[in-house]
Protein backbone atom coordinates (compact mmCIF):
# COMPACT_ATOMS: atom_id res chain seq x y z
CA UNK A 1 0.00 0.00 0.00
CA UNK A 2 0.77 3.68 -0.14
CA UNK A 3 1.46 5.79 2.50
CA UNK A 4 1.62 9.76 2.58
CA UNK A 5 2.22 11.80 5.10
CA UNK A 6 0.25 15.18 5.68
CA UNK A 7 0.65 18.88 7.34
CA UNK A 8 1.27 22.08 6.79
CA UNK A 9 3.86 25.02 7.47
CA UNK A 10 1.86 26.63 10.22
CA UNK A 11 2.23 26.03 13.92
CA UNK A 12 -0.51 23.63 14.63
CA UNK A 13 -0.75 21.47 11.74
CA UNK A 14 -4.68 20.03 11.12
CA UNK A 15 -4.98 19.63 14.48
CA UNK A 16 -5.83 23.04 16.67
CA UNK A 17 -4.86 23.70 19.56
CA UNK A 18 -1.86 21.04 19.55
CA UNK A 19 0.85 24.05 19.48
CA UNK A 20 0.43 23.91 23.27
CA UNK A 21 1.37 20.42 23.56
CA UNK A 22 4.33 20.89 25.74
CA UNK A 23 6.37 18.10 23.93
CA UNK A 24 4.98 19.27 20.27
CA UNK A 25 7.82 21.42 18.20
CA UNK A 26 5.11 22.55 15.78
CA UNK A 27 4.53 26.13 16.71
CA UNK A 28 9.07 27.10 16.68
CA UNK A 29 9.51 24.43 14.26
CA UNK A 30 7.19 25.05 11.43
CA UNK A 31 9.61 28.09 10.68
CA UNK A 32 12.95 26.27 10.55
CA UNK A 33 14.43 24.54 7.42
CA UNK A 34 15.92 22.03 10.27
CA UNK A 35 13.05 21.36 11.25
CA UNK A 36 11.69 20.43 7.63
CA UNK A 37 14.71 18.73 7.15
CA UNK A 38 14.71 16.86 10.05
CA UNK A 39 10.88 15.50 9.18
CA UNK A 40 11.59 14.57 5.89
CA UNK A 41 14.97 12.40 6.88
CA UNK A 42 12.99 10.71 9.17
CA UNK A 43 9.77 9.66 7.16
CA UNK A 44 12.44 8.42 4.61
CA UNK A 45 13.84 6.40 6.77
CA UNK A 46 10.79 4.57 7.21
CA UNK A 47 10.23 4.13 3.48
CA UNK A 48 6.72 6.80 3.18
CA UNK A 49 6.18 7.79 -0.05
CA UNK A 50 5.90 10.85 0.13
CA UNK A 51 5.76 14.22 2.35
CA UNK A 52 2.51 15.98 1.44
CA UNK A 53 2.12 19.79 2.69
CA UNK A 54 -1.77 20.80 2.71
CA UNK A 55 -1.92 24.83 2.44
CA UNK A 56 -4.04 27.90 1.98
CA UNK A 57 -4.10 31.28 0.41
CA UNK A 58 -6.16 33.71 2.94
CA UNK A 59 -7.13 33.50 6.59
CA UNK A 60 -10.23 32.48 7.66
CA UNK A 61 -13.03 35.26 8.35
CA UNK A 62 -16.25 33.97 8.41
CA UNK A 63 -16.71 32.65 11.83
CA UNK A 64 -17.71 35.90 13.44
CA UNK A 65 -17.28 37.66 10.32
CA UNK A 66 -13.80 37.91 11.36
CA UNK A 67 -10.10 36.62 10.66
CA UNK A 68 -10.08 37.35 14.99
CA UNK A 69 -10.40 33.88 15.71
CA UNK A 70 -8.30 32.59 13.39
CA UNK A 71 -5.42 34.35 14.45
CA UNK A 72 -6.25 33.87 18.26
CA UNK A 73 -6.33 30.20 17.75
CA UNK A 74 -4.33 29.94 15.45
CA UNK A 75 -6.08 28.45 12.44
CA UNK A 76 -3.81 27.86 9.69
CA UNK A 77 -1.91 31.29 10.76
CA UNK A 78 0.23 31.79 10.65
CA UNK A 79 1.67 30.14 7.52
CA UNK A 80 4.76 30.29 5.95
CA UNK A 81 5.03 29.16 2.08
CA UNK A 82 5.30 25.19 2.12
CA UNK A 83 6.77 25.38 -1.54
CA UNK A 84 10.15 26.85 -0.59
CA UNK A 85 10.45 24.16 2.22
CA UNK A 86 10.79 21.53 -0.77
CA UNK A 87 13.84 21.99 -2.51
CA UNK A 88 15.50 21.95 0.76
CA UNK A 89 13.82 18.71 2.25
CA UNK A 90 14.26 17.15 -0.97
CA UNK A 91 18.43 18.08 -0.86
CA UNK A 92 18.72 16.34 2.44
CA UNK A 93 16.95 13.26 0.64
CA UNK A 94 17.32 10.72 -2.30
CA UNK A 95 14.14 9.12 -2.02
CA UNK A 96 11.04 10.34 -0.55
CA UNK A 97 8.37 12.10 -2.28
CA UNK A 98 6.65 15.83 -2.22
CA UNK A 99 3.72 17.62 -2.97
CA UNK A 100 2.20 20.73 -2.27
CA UNK A 101 -1.55 22.43 -2.83
CA UNK A 102 -1.76 25.10 -5.43
CA UNK A 103 -4.48 26.72 -6.39
CA UNK A 104 -6.35 27.26 -10.06
CA UNK A 105 -7.88 30.36 -8.49
CA UNK A 106 -5.33 32.41 -7.39
CA UNK A 107 -2.41 31.90 -9.77
CA UNK A 108 -2.11 32.46 -13.62
CA UNK A 109 -1.52 28.76 -15.53
CA UNK A 110 1.72 30.13 -16.59
CA UNK A 111 3.02 30.93 -13.05
CA UNK A 112 2.06 27.41 -11.85
CA UNK A 113 3.53 25.39 -14.79
CA UNK A 114 6.96 27.78 -14.58
CA UNK A 115 6.63 26.31 -10.86
CA UNK A 116 6.31 23.12 -11.07
CA UNK A 117 8.52 22.55 -13.95
CA UNK A 118 11.40 24.13 -11.28
CA UNK A 119 10.68 22.14 -8.06
CA UNK A 120 10.20 18.63 -10.53
CA UNK A 121 14.11 19.93 -11.64
CA UNK A 122 15.17 21.18 -7.98
CA UNK A 123 13.77 17.57 -6.84
CA UNK A 124 14.99 15.32 -9.46
CA UNK A 125 11.37 14.20 -10.00
CA UNK A 126 9.84 13.94 -6.96
CA UNK A 127 6.94 16.70 -6.67
CA UNK A 128 3.20 16.35 -7.13
CA UNK A 129 0.99 19.20 -7.29
CA UNK A 130 -2.55 19.03 -5.44
CA UNK A 131 -5.09 20.98 -7.07
CA UNK A 132 -7.03 23.44 -5.39
CA UNK A 133 -9.92 25.77 -6.27
CA UNK A 134 -10.06 27.27 -2.73
CA UNK A 135 -13.06 29.74 -1.73
CA UNK A 136 -11.94 31.67 1.13
CA UNK A 137 -13.41 35.03 0.98
CA UNK A 138 -10.35 36.84 2.03
CA UNK A 139 -8.43 35.29 -0.79
CA UNK A 140 -10.20 37.73 -3.12
CA UNK A 141 -7.25 40.08 -2.10
CA UNK A 142 -4.76 38.45 -4.34
CA UNK A 143 -6.55 39.34 -7.54
CA UNK A 144 -10.19 38.80 -8.31
CA UNK A 145 -12.20 40.64 -8.18
CA UNK A 146 -15.33 38.30 -6.56
CA UNK A 147 -15.16 34.42 -5.65
CA UNK A 148 -16.88 32.33 -8.55
CA UNK A 149 -19.28 29.82 -7.66
CA UNK A 150 -18.69 26.18 -6.71
CA UNK A 151 -18.95 24.43 -10.04
CA UNK A 152 -17.82 27.17 -11.72
CA UNK A 153 -14.07 27.03 -10.37
CA UNK A 154 -14.34 23.13 -11.24
CA UNK A 155 -14.98 24.60 -14.99
CA UNK A 156 -12.40 26.84 -15.11
CA UNK A 157 -9.92 24.84 -13.51
CA UNK A 158 -10.80 22.42 -16.06
CA UNK A 159 -9.64 25.08 -18.58
CA UNK A 160 -6.62 25.43 -16.26
CA UNK A 161 -5.56 21.44 -15.71
CA UNK A 162 -5.89 21.46 -20.20
CA UNK A 163 -3.59 24.55 -20.36
CA UNK A 164 -0.80 23.89 -18.13
CA UNK A 165 -0.72 20.13 -19.04
CA UNK A 166 -0.08 21.65 -22.93
CA UNK A 167 2.78 23.56 -21.76
CA UNK A 168 4.38 21.25 -19.72
CA UNK A 169 3.81 17.96 -22.22
CA UNK A 170 3.32 19.92 -26.01
CA UNK A 171 5.77 22.97 -25.81
CA UNK A 172 9.29 21.43 -25.78
CA UNK A 173 9.81 18.10 -27.53
CA UNK A 174 11.78 15.64 -26.96
CA UNK A 175 15.59 16.42 -28.29
CA UNK A 176 14.77 20.00 -28.11
CA UNK A 177 17.53 20.79 -25.76
CA UNK A 178 21.13 20.01 -27.67
CA UNK A 179 23.84 21.64 -25.30
CA UNK A 180 25.85 21.98 -28.81
CA UNK A 181 28.76 24.21 -27.97
CA UNK A 182 30.35 23.87 -31.05
CA UNK A 183 26.94 25.50 -32.93
CA UNK A 184 26.33 27.53 -30.09
CA UNK A 185 22.98 25.81 -29.94
CA UNK A 186 21.60 24.93 -26.28
CA UNK A 187 18.28 24.13 -27.26
CA UNK A 188 16.79 23.80 -30.97
CA UNK A 189 14.11 26.46 -31.35
CA UNK A 190 12.27 24.46 -34.06
CA UNK A 191 11.32 21.91 -31.37
CA UNK A 192 10.00 24.15 -29.12
CA UNK A 193 6.49 25.20 -29.76
CA UNK A 194 4.21 27.64 -28.88
CA UNK A 195 1.12 26.94 -26.59
CA UNK A 196 -1.59 28.83 -28.54
CA UNK A 197 -4.76 28.99 -26.40
CA UNK A 198 -7.81 30.97 -26.39
CA UNK A 199 -10.52 30.31 -24.00
CA UNK A 200 -13.72 31.07 -21.72
CA UNK A 201 -11.09 32.34 -19.18
CA UNK A 202 -7.72 31.81 -20.46
CA UNK A 203 -5.70 33.33 -23.52
CA UNK A 204 -1.77 32.53 -23.78
CA UNK A 205 0.49 32.72 -27.03
CA UNK A 206 3.82 31.30 -25.91
CA UNK A 207 6.30 28.64 -25.36
CA UNK A 208 6.84 27.18 -21.87
CA UNK A 209 10.29 28.50 -20.51
CA UNK A 210 11.74 25.87 -19.17
CA UNK A 211 12.80 23.07 -20.29
CA UNK A 212 11.56 19.32 -19.82
CA UNK A 213 12.02 18.26 -16.12
CA UNK A 214 11.80 14.84 -15.23
CA UNK A 215 8.37 13.74 -15.05
CA UNK A 216 7.50 16.65 -17.62
CA UNK A 217 3.94 17.00 -15.62
CA UNK A 218 3.66 17.12 -11.61
CA UNK A 219 1.97 13.81 -10.39
CA UNK A 220 -1.46 15.67 -10.00
CA UNK A 221 -3.51 15.11 -6.83
CA UNK A 222 -6.99 16.17 -6.49
CA UNK A 223 -9.26 15.63 -2.97
CA UNK A 224 -12.94 16.94 -4.09
CA UNK A 225 -15.63 15.41 -3.05
CA UNK A 226 -18.71 17.28 -4.16
CA UNK A 227 -20.61 15.78 -7.91
CA UNK A 228 -18.30 18.08 -9.97
CA UNK A 229 -15.59 17.92 -7.37
CA UNK A 230 -14.95 13.99 -7.96
CA UNK A 231 -15.58 14.25 -11.64
CA UNK A 232 -13.11 16.60 -12.02
CA UNK A 233 -10.54 14.01 -10.17
CA UNK A 234 -11.52 11.72 -12.37
CA UNK A 235 -11.10 13.49 -15.35
CA UNK A 236 -7.20 14.83 -14.54
CA UNK A 237 -6.02 12.89 -11.09
CA UNK A 238 -3.42 10.52 -10.80
CA UNK A 239 -3.89 10.25 -6.86
CA UNK A 240 -7.42 11.15 -5.29
CA UNK A 241 -7.38 11.86 -1.17
CA UNK A 242 -11.04 10.71 0.14
CA UNK A 243 -12.15 11.26 3.66
CA UNK A 244 -14.88 8.67 4.08
CA UNK A 245 -16.23 7.03 7.53
CA UNK A 246 -16.85 3.85 6.79
CA UNK A 247 -16.33 0.76 4.73
CA UNK A 248 -19.25 0.67 3.03
CA UNK A 249 -18.95 4.55 1.95
CA UNK A 250 -15.27 3.41 1.05
CA UNK A 251 -15.84 0.82 -1.08
CA UNK A 252 -19.00 2.66 -3.16
CA UNK A 253 -16.44 5.92 -3.48
CA UNK A 254 -13.89 3.90 -5.14
CA UNK A 255 -15.85 2.04 -7.38
CA UNK A 256 -17.42 5.30 -8.02
CA UNK A 257 -14.10 7.01 -8.85
CA UNK A 258 -12.71 4.27 -11.10
CA UNK A 259 -16.21 4.17 -13.08
CA UNK A 260 -15.89 8.24 -13.67
CA UNK A 261 -12.32 7.90 -14.59
CA UNK A 262 -13.65 5.24 -17.54
CA UNK A 263 -16.50 7.86 -18.66
CA UNK A 264 -13.51 10.07 -19.07
CA UNK A 265 -11.67 7.58 -21.15
CA UNK A 266 -9.30 6.95 -17.94
CA UNK A 267 -7.65 3.43 -16.95
CA UNK A 268 -9.21 3.20 -14.19
CA UNK A 269 -6.79 1.65 -12.66
CA UNK A 270 -5.03 4.32 -13.20
CA UNK A 271 -5.98 6.09 -10.23
CA UNK A 272 -4.63 5.27 -6.41
CA UNK A 273 -7.09 6.22 -4.00
CA UNK A 274 -5.91 7.20 -0.77
CA UNK A 275 -8.34 7.51 2.31
CA UNK A 276 -7.52 10.16 5.11
CA UNK A 277 -6.38 8.60 8.70
CA UNK A 278 -5.46 10.96 11.52
CA UNK A 279 -3.28 9.08 14.29
CA UNK A 280 -3.04 8.60 17.81
CA UNK A 281 -0.26 6.05 18.61
CA UNK A 282 1.21 4.70 21.67
CA UNK A 283 3.31 1.74 22.59
CA UNK A 284 0.50 0.22 24.51
CA UNK A 285 -3.25 0.62 25.26
CA UNK A 286 -2.51 2.92 28.41
CA UNK A 287 -0.10 5.08 26.48
CA UNK A 288 -2.38 5.20 23.85
CA UNK A 289 -5.36 6.61 25.97
CA UNK A 290 -3.37 9.04 27.57
CA UNK A 291 -2.45 10.51 23.85
CA UNK A 292 -5.94 10.53 23.21
CA UNK A 293 -6.73 12.47 26.71
CA UNK A 294 -3.65 14.71 25.68
CA UNK A 295 -5.31 15.72 22.92
CA UNK A 296 -8.83 16.36 23.71
CA UNK A 297 -7.21 18.44 26.90
CA UNK A 298 -5.45 20.44 24.22
CA UNK A 299 -7.84 20.58 21.14
CA UNK A 300 -8.98 24.48 21.04
CA UNK A 301 -12.90 24.26 20.43
CA UNK A 302 -13.07 28.59 19.33
CA UNK A 303 -10.37 26.66 16.71
CA UNK A 304 -12.24 23.71 15.39
CA UNK A 305 -15.13 26.26 15.19
CA UNK A 306 -13.03 28.90 13.23
CA UNK A 307 -11.96 26.48 10.76
CA UNK A 308 -15.64 24.71 10.15
CA UNK A 309 -17.08 27.67 9.17
CA UNK A 310 -14.22 28.15 7.37
CA UNK A 311 -14.78 25.92 5.24
CA UNK A 312 -17.71 25.58 4.70
CA UNK A 313 -18.77 29.51 4.57
CA UNK A 314 -21.48 28.99 7.63
CA UNK A 315 -21.05 31.67 10.26
CA UNK A 316 -22.49 29.65 13.52
CA UNK A 317 -22.25 32.93 15.47
CA UNK A 318 -24.61 35.11 13.79
CA UNK A 319 -27.63 31.92 13.78
CA UNK A 320 -29.53 31.19 17.19
CA UNK A 321 -29.10 27.70 18.97
CA UNK A 322 -32.48 26.26 18.13
CA UNK A 323 -32.62 26.88 14.82
CA UNK A 324 -33.00 24.33 13.14
CA UNK A 325 -30.08 22.91 10.38
CA UNK A 326 -32.32 22.73 7.64
CA UNK A 327 -33.05 26.33 7.51
CA UNK A 328 -29.20 27.09 6.69
CA UNK A 329 -27.76 27.55 3.32
CA UNK A 330 -25.60 24.43 2.25
CA UNK A 331 -22.59 26.89 1.48
CA UNK A 332 -19.57 26.40 -0.45
CA UNK A 333 -18.35 23.19 0.59
CA UNK A 334 -22.32 21.35 0.19
CA UNK A 335 -19.88 18.08 1.05
CA UNK A 336 -19.41 19.18 4.37
CA UNK A 337 -22.90 20.45 5.32
CA UNK A 338 -24.79 16.97 3.66
CA UNK A 339 -22.12 14.94 6.33
CA UNK A 340 -23.37 16.94 9.12
CA UNK A 341 -26.83 16.89 8.06
CA UNK A 342 -26.66 12.74 8.05
CA UNK A 343 -24.90 13.11 11.47
CA UNK A 344 -28.38 13.85 12.87
CA UNK A 345 -29.53 9.92 12.79
CA UNK A 346 -32.72 10.80 11.55
CA UNK A 347 -33.92 13.77 14.03
CA UNK A 348 -33.39 17.45 13.14
CA UNK A 349 -30.03 18.91 14.06
CA UNK A 350 -30.31 22.16 15.43
CA UNK A 351 -27.74 25.30 15.44
CA UNK A 352 -27.12 24.25 19.23
CA UNK A 353 -25.96 20.69 17.95
CA UNK A 354 -23.78 21.91 14.99
CA UNK A 355 -21.52 24.13 17.36
CA UNK A 356 -21.02 20.94 19.87
CA UNK A 357 -20.19 18.60 17.00
CA UNK A 358 -18.02 20.81 15.47
CA UNK A 359 -15.82 21.93 18.54
CA UNK A 360 -15.48 18.34 19.79
CA UNK A 361 -12.26 17.03 19.42
CA UNK A 362 -12.07 13.57 17.90
CA UNK A 363 -15.34 13.69 15.90
CA UNK A 364 -15.43 12.54 12.44
CA UNK A 365 -14.44 15.75 10.17
CA UNK A 366 -14.29 16.74 6.62
CA UNK A 367 -10.54 16.60 6.28
CA UNK A 368 -9.88 13.00 7.15
CA UNK A 369 -13.20 10.66 8.96
CA UNK A 370 -11.73 8.20 9.93
CA UNK A 371 -9.62 8.98 13.28
CA UNK A 372 -8.16 5.79 14.81
CA UNK A 373 -5.85 5.53 18.13
CA UNK A 374 -4.37 2.70 19.77
CA UNK A 375 -1.63 0.44 19.64
CA UNK A 376 0.88 -0.32 16.51
CA UNK A 377 -1.04 -3.76 16.55
CA UNK A 378 -4.82 -2.09 16.55
CA UNK A 379 -4.20 0.50 13.89
CA UNK A 380 -2.52 -2.04 11.72
CA UNK A 381 -5.48 -4.72 12.08
CA UNK A 382 -7.80 -1.14 11.38
CA UNK A 383 -5.92 -0.29 7.99
CA UNK A 384 -5.62 -3.79 6.93
CA UNK A 385 -9.56 -4.16 7.02
CA UNK A 386 -10.16 -0.76 5.43
CA UNK A 387 -7.33 -1.98 2.39
CA UNK A 388 -9.46 -5.19 2.16
CA UNK A 389 -13.20 -3.83 2.55
CA UNK A 390 -12.68 -1.15 0.21
CA UNK A 391 -10.20 -1.50 -1.95
CA UNK A 392 -8.41 1.48 -1.71
CA UNK A 393 -5.09 1.90 -2.26
CA UNK A 394 -3.18 3.32 0.73
CA UNK A 395 -3.70 6.22 3.32
CA UNK A 396 -3.05 9.88 3.95
CA UNK A 397 -1.68 9.59 7.48
CA UNK A 398 -2.23 12.71 9.49
CA UNK A 399 -0.09 11.62 12.95
CA UNK A 400 -1.29 13.37 16.63
CA UNK A 401 0.65 15.74 17.74
CA UNK A 402 2.37 16.34 15.04
CA UNK A 403 6.06 16.00 15.79
CA UNK A 404 5.41 12.96 18.43
CA UNK A 405 3.26 11.53 16.57
CA UNK A 406 5.60 11.36 13.63
CA UNK A 407 8.10 9.83 15.40
CA UNK A 408 6.03 7.24 16.73
CA UNK A 409 4.40 6.53 12.72
CA UNK A 410 7.75 5.98 11.93
CA UNK A 411 9.25 3.93 14.41
CA UNK A 412 6.02 2.33 15.88
CA UNK A 413 3.59 1.56 13.24
CA UNK A 414 5.72 1.41 10.55
CA UNK A 415 8.05 -1.39 11.51
CA UNK A 416 4.39 -3.05 12.22
CA UNK A 417 2.95 -2.74 8.63
CA UNK A 418 6.60 -4.00 7.38
CA UNK A 419 6.25 -7.17 9.51
CA UNK A 420 2.85 -8.03 7.95
CA UNK A 421 3.53 -6.92 4.31
CA UNK A 422 1.61 -4.08 4.33
CA UNK A 423 4.53 -1.56 3.93
CA UNK A 424 8.02 -1.44 1.75
CA UNK A 425 11.33 -1.91 3.61
CA UNK A 426 13.05 -0.85 1.40
CA UNK A 427 12.79 1.92 -1.66
CA UNK A 428 13.48 0.55 -5.20
CA UNK A 429 15.84 2.07 -7.14
CA UNK A 430 14.43 1.57 -10.41
CA UNK A 431 11.39 4.11 -9.83
CA UNK A 432 13.24 6.97 -9.95
CA UNK A 433 10.35 9.62 -10.45
CA UNK A 434 7.49 9.78 -7.69
CA UNK A 435 5.09 9.13 -10.76
CA UNK A 436 7.24 5.06 -11.26
CA UNK A 437 6.87 5.53 -6.66
CA UNK A 438 2.75 5.16 -7.66
CA UNK A 439 2.80 3.17 -11.44
CA UNK A 440 5.68 1.33 -11.37
CA UNK A 441 9.46 1.60 -12.97
CA UNK A 442 9.94 3.20 -16.87
CA UNK A 443 5.88 5.19 -16.17
CA UNK A 444 7.55 8.88 -16.32
CA UNK A 445 4.75 10.48 -18.43
CA UNK A 446 1.19 12.04 -17.21
CA UNK A 447 -1.71 10.32 -20.04
CA UNK A 448 -4.55 12.91 -20.23
CA UNK A 449 -7.73 11.69 -20.55
CA UNK A 450 -7.77 13.04 -24.13
CA UNK A 451 -4.94 10.62 -25.17
CA UNK A 452 -7.29 8.05 -24.58
CA UNK A 453 -9.15 8.83 -27.31
CA UNK A 454 -6.63 9.49 -30.23
CA UNK A 455 -4.76 12.67 -28.80
CA UNK A 456 -1.08 12.93 -28.87
CA UNK A 457 1.94 14.61 -27.86
CA UNK A 458 5.27 15.46 -28.41
CA UNK A 459 7.54 12.30 -27.59
CA UNK A 460 10.27 11.88 -24.93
Amino acid sequence: MYLNVLTQCIPAPLFEGMWRHPEDQSALGYRSLDYWVNMAQQLESACIDALFFADIHGVYDVYQDSPAPSIQHSVQVPAIDPVLVIPAAAAATRNLGFAVSYSTSYHAPYQCARLFSSLDHLTGGRIGWNIVTSDLRLAVGTGLAEQCPHDERYDRADEYLDLVVRLWEDSWEAGAVRHDAASDTFADPARVHRVDHAGRWYRMSAPHQCEPSPQRTPVLYQAGSSDRGLTFAARHAELVFVALSGFRQGRERVEDLRDRARRQGRDPEGLRILQGMCLILGEDAAQARARAEEYERFSSRGGLTAKWCGWTGLDLASYPAEAPLSDLPAGQMRSVTDFLRQAGAGRELTVGDLREHVATPRRPNPHARLMLFGTPEQVADRMEMWLERTKIDGFNLMPCPPTLGTRDLCELLVPELQRRGLARKSYDTAERTLRERYFGSGVTRYVRAAENNGGNRHGG
